[in-house]
């Protein structure tokens, strides 16, 4: 069993901007133009709001730069920072990325919250886990939070 040093870990964590939390999410990692493109399965084993860790489950030379595509809808653009064995620290650059069919379901949801109100459609959110948007997510807790606020407020 080969084990890393115990500062290697430490080094990499010291060089973290923000925390992350620990997850086990199923992700693609795309690399190349679209004519040589690769497609490499991975699992994101923690994530923050500024990258990932990822477990490729082999060792493969990753570019410096490629896009992550979460099972769940979210994708980045991302820079590898680091590779050891089968893991890499990939940091994203720029925002979430959202495709063609996740901007075709929010619009939907907007239209669900028009005719069937905040509830129905927090729940339909919950059930896309937010689209694996921090934006999302915090809208629509900060909605749902003033709903039941104004509710409260309503009935006495």
């Amino acid at each position: 069993m080969r084990r890393e040093p115990a500062d290697t870990h430490f080094a990499l964590a010291e060089r973290r901007q923000t925390p992350r939390q620990p997850v086990i999410k199923s992700a693609k990692i795309i690399t190349g133009p679209d004519v040589n493109q690769g497609i490499y399965n991975c699992l994101v084993l923690d994530e923050s709001p500024t990258g990932v860790l990822v477990d490729l489950g082999a060792i493969f030379g990753l570019p410096e730069e490629m896009s992550l595509h979460m099972t769940g809808g979210a994708s980045y653009k991302a820079r590898r920072c680091w590779a050891v064995g089968t893991k890499a620290g990939l940091a994203f650059i720029g925002s979430q990325m959202l495709s063609a069919d996740t901007v075709e379901k929010l619009a939907q949801l907007g239209r669900m919250m028009q005719a069937q109100g905040l509830p129905a459609t927090m729940a339909a959110l919950r059930a896309q886990r937010f689209f694996d948007s921090a934006e999302v997510r915090h809208a629509a807790e900060t909605a749902e939070a003033a709903y039941l606020r104004l509710e409260a407020a309503l009935i006495g």
